[in-house]
């Protein structure tokens, strides 16, 4: 339902900016997996309150500074305080991954707060919650590696074996594979 929302506000900003920006081919190694809502903040021109809201798919995970980093694209849009839309946001963007708990139907994750610059602007993203359900849709997806991922993914792993999991899980939902 976010989804459709953020997909109608998307085409009402391209019919009010008078042109739609080009589609670019997404390779296979960047097709999305697992989602999150993000909301961030930003000091505007005025000093107002500025936002950005969208979506992040994330791709991949690795470790940074010993701790597991999700990697992904943020798309949305950062509006400033007045409501004026400033620019559709298609970036990427990493956010530290905390807690995590996956059963074989649910992957659900904490992602940590963190900064970027979007479209120009310091934007501060809010923590977040993260995740993929294996029943989303007709077929469950995934469930194999998501039975499996349980125990690498306690807190006793290291960030090692966590990234490797996370990024075996992404890979499963990424190829559709099914079943036990």
């Amino acid at each position: 339902m976010n989804g459709r929302r953020l997909a109608i506000a998307a085409a009402v900003l391209i019919f009010l900016c008078g042109s739609a920006p080009r589609l670019q081919a997404q390779d296979d190694d960047d097709a999305p997996a697992i989602t999150a809502r993000v909301h961030g903040s930003f000091v505007d021109k005025v000093g107002g309150s500025g936002v950005l809201s969208g979506d992040m798919f994330l791709v991949r995970f690795e470790v940074r500074n010993g701790t597991v980093t999700a990697i992904g694209r943020i798309k949305g849009s950062l509006a400033d305080s007045t409501g004026h839309v400033l620019g559709l946001v298609d970036e990427p963007l990493a956010m530290p991954v905390g807690r995590i708990d996956a059963t074989c139907n649910q992957l659900k994750m904490d992602l940590g707060a963190t900064e970027a610059d979007v479209l120009g602007t310091h934007v501060q993203f809010d923590a977040q919650a993260g995740g993929f359900d294996s029943r989303d849709g007709a077929t469950p997806r995934a469930l194999a590696v998501l039975c499996a991922a349980a125990d690498l993914l306690g807190p006793a792993s290291t960030p090692a074996v966590r990234a490797r999991t996370l990024n075996d899980i992404a890979s499963a939902v990424k190829s559709g594979r099914a079943g036990r």
